[in-house]
C-alpha cells in the first residue's frame, strides 16, 4: 500500500511537510516512531499521531501518516 509520511503540526495536528511516500503492508498504529531519511541525507524521527486510510472510486487504497517531531 502507498503510504505517505507527513509532519504533523504541533498544535493543530494539520498536515505539513511531506517528506516520502514507500510501498509498505506494515500495520502503522498512532505511537509508532520511524526515522525517515530525506534524499538531503537529513534523519528526522517521528512519533505517529494520526493514520488515514483513502479509499478510491476504482478500489486504491492509500495511507497518509501524521507525526511530531521528536
Amino acid at each position: 500500500m502507498k503510504t505517505s509520511f507527513y509532519e504533523a503540526d504541533q498544535f493543530t495536528g494539520a498536515k505539513g511537510k511531506h517528506y516520502l511516500t514507500i510501498d509498505s503492508d506494515y500495520r502503522w498504529e498512532k505511537g509508532d516512531e520511524v526515522w525517515v531519511e530525506e534524499p538531503s541525507g537529513a534523519k528526522t524521527k517521528l512519533r505517529i499521531t494520526w493514520v488515514v486510510v483513502n479509499v478510491a472510486a476504482d478500489g486504491v487504497v492509500e495511507r497518509e501518516l501524521l507525526g511530531l517531531l521528536i
